[in-house]
């Protein structure tokens, strides 16, 4: 077909009309599409299909429309077009409509690639994420400017503030707290920060606290070129720093002109209240339930959520981090009445707020602490679907799935967190802990390091880390971590672990005074009392002590089965002190029930050999040694535990030990 002929056929296919028909259609998709779609909450990556749909229909548009034609009586095979003449009429008209159709392909060709491709060339230095196509930025602590220290928690609670607001607009890739927090204090560069956190832009500011006055500045930075888009000093009372929130989110959101979908419109629109005073206690309150739960954090913190429930009584999110600080205070003390209180303050929080992700946290451990593992994993799930970026959320879910025995989900659960907040200490100890309680105290290490790295004078750190270096018979280096934890703060944990160490070094007589010590500090754990009940048996001194302490010890683990009536931990230990003092029919019925709720953890399976022992159940107690050491318990402790001497004599026992100790 000759030039005149394969033109003339395109004319007179309507091969001409089709083209400007759908460039131009593809023009107006694109410009609609791109207001629509964000309005609609659907995400940017659906523009990008959309187009790359429509320009793969192109070419097909194109053979269509040249092999067949639309007609009265239908769609028809297009007839071949006769040309006659010696050459084709270039008159102005036929110049003019091809000039056109060239205009509109290369507009819409222009505009396809400035969507497709220039996005990904730009990516963080435009200011969005590359992933998703929306903008993304990192909200830094606000240093304090105040002359007084204490008064750190006010710029913390503002920057938390304003970060968790934006995070709720779904327009916005807003970096974790625990991810921007971490440069706190480090004199590091923009550009570091934008690149090491993987945002556009970085908000970050001061605060200074001065007569009930407070003078907030703030700055939103492109970390791509450290230049200054927006910045503005305000001078309000204290009484205004809710408000204030609301304002520095909202003129964010503008400078990086984000058009928001309604529901995002109403969420930064809505105002929330709050006795002032109330806030100002939630926010000191938060501060310390942010920190590890050593020493006194966690009781100061339910002492300041307290107070600020009592001044404002519909405060959701008080309610929820008060049951959260009572949770955490009653699994170090054992007392059930600290339990009780945050069940009812979970329960409160629930009431006042339902679209609260914090509170369905504050439910999820509630009820896992009491055995309820359904309802806690719903709880977790129902957090996440309000912010699917929570680790709090998914290490709920990894501590629950880990004490249900469902261990590859708490595996999943850990790495999740961790990889939404790779420098959070929860989300460390949380792995670190899974790793130690499924035999791998050599993996979980690391993850303890890590923390001290981070958080030098933790004390759970540096106790879990000592425990990690004991189990695999790295004592000097267990001695120092327990050392230096006591120089930090004396807890009955580190008592307790020092006490322990004596204890199977056979020293039981120095290891009494530290164990009461550790009860001093928490009368109410039966751990501790059933651990001076065998450091009594096996002393030279006041053996006959034992007995009462294994007594108390049941008594004490009994209201903790009130609460979890599952806790295979517990069972276990309770299998123990029974046989210990002979209640041969009680531990073996402690031990029925322990076994099947987690056959994959060592130390609920050592504590049935040690009771199976007592009770002169030899080949029982064998059975489950050899499991517990299968699974990682570590060989020299069972060897130097006095509570399995009735097993030295046995050949099972001394081939097992002759293979496993080097």
């Amino acid at each position: 077909m000759d030039l005149k002929q394969f033109i003339a056929e395109l004319k007179g296919r309507g091969v001409y009309r089709v083209t400007a028909i759908y460039c131009a259609g593809a023009w107006a998709l694109l410009q609609v599409a791109d207001v629509m779609l964000p309005v609609l909450g659907l995400p940017e990556w659906s523009i990008s299909a959309l187009l790359i749909a429509s320009a793969a229909g192109f070419p097909a548009a194109l053979v269509l429309a040249w092999l067949f034609d639309l007609t009265p009586d239908g769609v028809v095979e297009a007839e071949p077009v006769r040309v006659d003449g010696p050459r084709i009429n270039w008159s102005k008209t036929r110049i003019l409509e091809l000039a056109v159709l060239l205009s509109l392909a290369m507009l819409v060709g222009y505009l396809y690639y400035d969507r497709l491709i220039g996005q990904e060339t730009t990516g963080i230095d435009s200011g969005m994420d590359p992933t998703s196509g929306r903008a993304s930025i990192a909200v830094m602590p606000f240093v304090n400017m105040s002359d007084v220290r204490e008064m750190e928690y006010l710029g913390d609670g503002l920057a938390e503030e304003i970060l968790n607001l934006l995070a709720k607009l779904n327009e916005l890739n807003v970096a974790a707290r625990t991810s921007s927090f971490y440069f706190k204090n480090k004199t590091v560069d923009i550009k570091e920060i934008g690149s090491s956190l993987g945002v556009g832009h970085v908000l970050e500011g001061s605060v200074r606290h001065q007569s009930g006055n407070v003078r907030v500045t703030a700055q939103l930075i492109d970390s791509s070129n450290g230049f200054h888009l927006w910045s503005e000093t305000y001078d309000r009372e204290a009484s205004d720093m809710l408000a204030l929130q609301d304002e520095i989110a909202g003129q964010v959101v503008d400078t990086l002109q984000v058009l928001l979908s309604p529901e995002s419109q109403q969420t930064l629109s809505t105002r929330r209240e709050a006795n002032p005073a109330a806030y100002d206690y939630y926010l000191r309150a938060l501060s310390y339930l942010r920190l590890p739960g050593d020493g006194t954090n966690l009781d100061i913190a339910v002492e300041l959520f307290g107070k600020a429930v009592s001044m404002s009584p519909d405060f959701a999110d008080a309610y929820a981090g008060l049951c959260d600080a009572l949770l955490g205070v009653y699994a170090s003390s054992r007392d059930s009445e600290h339990f009780q209180a945050a069940e009812e303050a979970c329960h409160r929080a629930l009431t006042l707020d339902r679209r609260s992700a914090s509170v369905y946290i504050a439910l999820g451990n509630l009820y896992r602490t009491s055995g309820q593992y359904a309802q806690a994993v719903d709880e977790f799930n129902l957090a996440l679907s309000l912010n699917p970026a929570s680790p709090d959320a998914y290490l709920g879910l990894g501590d629950t799935y880990l004490e249900d025995n469902q261990l590859e989900q708490a595996n999943l659960s850990y790495e999740k967190a961790l990889e939404l907040q790779p420098n959070y200490w929860r989300a460390l100890m949380g792995m670190g802990s899974f790793q130690f309680n499924t035999g791998h105290p050599e993996n979980a290490i690391p993850f303890y390091e890590r923390i001290i790295d981070l958080m030098p004078d933790s004390d759970s750190a540096l106790n879990n880390l000592a425990s990690s270096h004991f189990i695999l018979g790295n004592y000097e280096e267990a001695s120092a971590a327990w050392k230096k934890s006591l120089e930090f703060a004396p807890s009955a944990l580190t008592y307790s672990n020092l006490a322990t160490s004596l204890y199977f070094q056979g020293r039981f007589d120095d290891a009494v005074p530290l164990y009461h010590q550790a009860l001093e500090m928490s009368p109410e754990d039966y751990e501790l009392w059933g651990n001076l009940g065998d450091a009594y048996r096996h002393a030279a001194k006041n053996s006959d002590l034992a007995r009462p302490m294994y007594k108390n010890a049941l008594k004490l683990a009994g209201n903790r089965l009130e609460i979890n009536a599952n806790d295979a931990d517990t069972l276990g230990l309770m299998a123990h002190y029974s046989a210990s003092i002979g209640l041969r029919e009680e531990a073996l019925d402690y031990i029925e029930r322990a076994d099947p709720l987690h056959s994959e953890n060592m130390l609920i399976q050592y504590s049935a050999a040690s009771a199976l022992c007592a009770l002169d159940e030899h080949e029982r107690a064998m059975d489950m040694l050899e499991r517990a050491l299968n699974l990682g318990y570590p060989s020299d402790m069972a060897l130097a535990d006095p509570n399995l001497q009735c097993l030295r004599d046995l050949p099972r026992f001394v081939a097992l030990t002759e293979q496993l100790v080097p």
